[in-house]
């Protein structure tokens, strides 16, 4: 008797798990597909990019003043005095120290700058992932590129899209 009662309470068990296991719905998105579709997204890269155009433009700018000064100290240096000379020559090291500094000022003000303006746009598409998938009834949501295999039917890119306006993106040729 014992036995039977044992048996029938690990079968409730087993019957209550799978029911449990049954009202757990697991999704997937690809967030970095999201957050190229807001339109936070596209201001933010405009951004990135008058941003980038303003470092270069200022980079030429210090090449052409060295080139300039350059050119005057080849050309006049042997009128001037010693302490001129010496002057322009401190010119040019200095010109010439920002210009070898640029390229790690560069990457380090790029990155602090993309971080300013794609942090905001990420935390945006991480609450609307939460909002859809809670609409839709979601209980776990993963990122689709750490997934090797996935149902196209636990996709939230159609529900993100339909809730950004946005039109979905064609097919490859011979996908279904």
């Amino acid at each position: 008797m014992k036995r039977v009662l044992f048996l029938g309470m690990f079968m409730l068990g087993l019957v209550a798990a799978g029911q449990v296991s049954a009202q757990t719905k697991i999704a997937y998105v690809s967030v970095d597909e999201v957050v190229q579709l807001m339109p936070e997204y596209k201001k933010a890269m405009a951004e990135m990019s008058q941003f980038d155009s303003a470092l270069q433009i200022n980079y030429a700018e210090t090449v052409r003043e060295l080139n300039r000064q350059d050119s005057i100290y080849k050309t006049d240096s042997t009128k001037w005095s010693n302490a001129i000379r010496t002057a322009n020559k401190e010119k040019m090291k200095k010109l010439l120290i920002d210009l070898q500094g640029f390229e790690g000022s560069y990457q380090q003000q790029m990155q602090q700058r993309q971080e300013e303006l794609m942090t905001p746009v990420a935390q945006k598409a991480t609450a609307m992932i939460q909002e859809v998938a809670k609409s839709s009834g979601y209980n776990y949501v993963f990122r689709k590129e750490a997934l090797l295999v996935q149902p196209d039917t636990d996709d939230l890119m159609p529900a993100i899209r339909k809730k950004l306006g946005t039109l979905p993106a064609p097919k490859p040729a011979g996908v279904k």
